[in-house]
């Protein structure tokens, strides 16, 4: 994780020039791009791209995808693609995934607490969400996507993913893949 995290801040410093100021977050209004596994980040590290998540089962679901969201009102957008694999690892399914709401979203402050600019943010969203695999069955769901920056990061926060897909499976443990949210101007 410090590999990870000295990666990302190196790409965060050359950003930082290019990116513009913008508002800190309050606890108004506000509206977020999220990256799950995707972007600019997938460049940080091996295990930056996807997002891996596992069941109980030793099931892992892989995600990748972006998209915005925004508090007060809670309303989420995006989305992308997922693949299930069963412990042995070979492929369950695959598929993609479109965010349909935000549940919630609690902020752990700014990037700046760890010298990324400070337009970039820490916390934990739970965007819900509809899965389409190619095999045509659908599911909906609620993706936890977690951020380890701030300065209000709550002990046994852990960088990544979990993916519940109500009534068939919940992956419940983060096991690689990075994330970031991004406070538009």
């Amino acid at each position: 994780m410090k590999r990870q995290s000295a990666l990302v801040f190196v790409l965060a410093l050359a950003l930082a020039s290019l990116i513009p100021g913008r508002a800190s977050a309050d606890s108004g209004s506000a509206t977020y791009e999220y990256l799950v596994g995707s972007g600019f980040i997938c460049g940080l590290a091996p295990t930056a791209c996807p997002d891996i998540a596992m069941a109980d089962s030793g099931d892992t679901v892989e995600i990748a995808g972006s998209g915005t969201f925004s508090i007060h009102p809670n309303s989420a957008t995006g989305g992308g693609t997922f693949t299930h694999m069963a412990p042995d690892g070979s492929v369950v399914g695959t598929g993609t995934w479109t965010a349909t709401g935000l549940a919630s979203f609690h902020s752990y402050g700014s990037g700046a607490a760890q010298d990324f600019p400070s337009e970039f943010f820490g916390g934990r969203a739970v965007i819900k969400v509809h899965l389409v695999a190619t095999s045509g069955l659908a599911a909906d769901g609620l993706l936890t996507v977690t951020c380890e920056l701030g300065d209000k990061i709550p002990a046994g926060a852990m960088e990544g993913i979990r993916l519940n897909v109500q009534g068939l499976i919940n992956f419940n443990r983060e096991v690689s893949g990075l994330t970031v949210y991004v406070l538009d101007p």
